[in-house]
């Protein structure tokens, strides 16, 4: 009903558009509104907005003269730091490794504690590279969301099954956008890799990415 109202539709890719919209072919509510016709996915409403497309905020590690210097002593601290706090817990006992790095919601569509618990079952992995989690906030009395708080429970538990503390440094959610960037490009400098790990396709929730307006 959104999408055939609204003036505009922003996407993050074309991806989106055909199949994800298309089942609304003849979409209904009996008494209040009827669309015949469905969504025309074609319609050039539809407008593709990247993420990430601010190069002056995401930009290659390469870029040595652009990098964000002054930032890496809070960076430092946030990946490196041994102490529990509000904002991470555990830690990375061998700095030498790569990271492997995921930033994303914790909720069960992006599946971080899928990727958590891939990590801790795979003990070569383990010995070669360390994990980074940044998502979702740290205990289940900090959120009011029933999913997150389920996804919270199941990191604390993974962490505590596979004894991860020493390879895993996972950090609350971050919402300053520059420093962000900065902090991929520090993951990049220890050779490191973004991973998203998804859930098997007979199972995952569909997460549409549109913005209707």
């Amino acid at each position: 009903m959104s999408c055939n109202s609204s003036q505009d539709s922003l996407t993050k890719c074309s991806k989106d558009k055909p199949g994800q919209y298309e089942s609304h072919y003849a979409f209904t509510m009996p008494g209040l509104c009827r669309y015949a016709t469905g969504v025309n996915v074609f319609d050039p409403k539809f407008n593709i907005a990247a993420p990430g497309a601010d190069q002056s905020v995401y930009f290659p590690f390469t870029q040595k003269q652009a990098r964000l210097t002054d930032l890496h002593p809070q960076i430092e601290e946030l990946l490196y730091s041994k102490e529990d706090n509000d904002e991470h817990l555990g830690y990375l006992g061998d700095r030498s490794k790569p990271i492997i790095f995921s930033m994303a919601r914790l909720d069960k569509v992006k599946n971080i504690t899928g990727l958590v618990e891939w990590y801790g079952e795979n003990r070569k992995l383990r010995d070669l590279v360390n994990l980074v989690i940044v998502g979702g906030l740290l205990e289940p009395s900090q959120s009011n969301d029933r999913e997150e708080i389920e996804e919270i429970n199941k990191m604390h538990s993974l962490m505590d099954k596979y004894q991860l503390k020493g390879q895993i440094r996972w950090i609350k959610a971050q919402t300053e956008r520059v420093r962000n960037g900065e902090l991929y490009r520090c993951i990049a400098d220890t050779r490191g890799a973004f991973v998203q790990v998804k859930k098997n396709s007979n199972t995952v929730k569909h997460e549409t990415q549109a913005l209707t307006m």
